[in-house]
């Protein structure tokens, strides 16, 4: 291996290297930008969107296609699709994107363009609307859900208690 300077780290999220590591002297490698490091067979596969499953893909068309229906006809469709695959990159899901999306709309919240959306990812309101959305759909209930099962032919237990005190000393207590 070369200097400690030769050695850059793969951006690409899903790089199948060992440990990520390109060895600038002998690996095929581009450089993105000035910083971006990707083996060459990494930035195909992130350039044809692999590393996304369907259900991903949809979801970031969905979101494309509302945004042109509730924002803005005339979106920068690189600049939408680049912040959303930042989020992505980041592991937020798509689908969590969708619902932050979706709650931009119906609460006529102020967006206006593609950068401002990752402000809205983090906001906390937000976040806790997505997780009770998320328990509602898994089926878990809150506490005043769940009732008692107060059945008649539940099996009834009757304790026979000794006297105890003065009565026990006595030889009270017998009937």
């Amino acid at each position: 291996m070369g200097k400690q300077t030769d050695i850059k780290t793969c951006r690409y999220i899903n790089c199948k290297h060992p440990d990520k590591k390109i060895d600038i002297t002998k690996d095929d490698y581009k450089l993105v930008g000035k910083t971006a490091y990707y083996h060459s067979d990494c930035l195909k596969e992130k350039k044809k969107g692999e590393w996304k499953d369907e259900q991903t893909k949809n979801d970031l068309q969905y979101i494309k296609n509302q945004w042109v229906l509730h924002i803005s006809k005339t979106v920068v469709y690189s600049q939408l699709f680049s912040c959303l695959n930042e989020l992505l990159a980041r592991g937020v899901s798509s689908d969590y994107l969708v619902f932050v999306f979706d709650y931009i709309v119906k609460n006529n919240l102020n967006l206006r363009h593609p950068l401002g959306f990752k402000y809205f990812v983090d906001k906390p309101n937000i976040k806790d609307a997505y997780e009770k959305q998320q328990k509602a759909k898994n089926g878990i209930k809150k506490q005043s859900d769940f009732t008692a099962d107060d059945s008649s032919d539940a099996p009834t237990f009757k304790l026979n208690q000794k006297p105890f005190g003065f009565k026990s000393i006595l030889g009270g207590g017998k009937q």
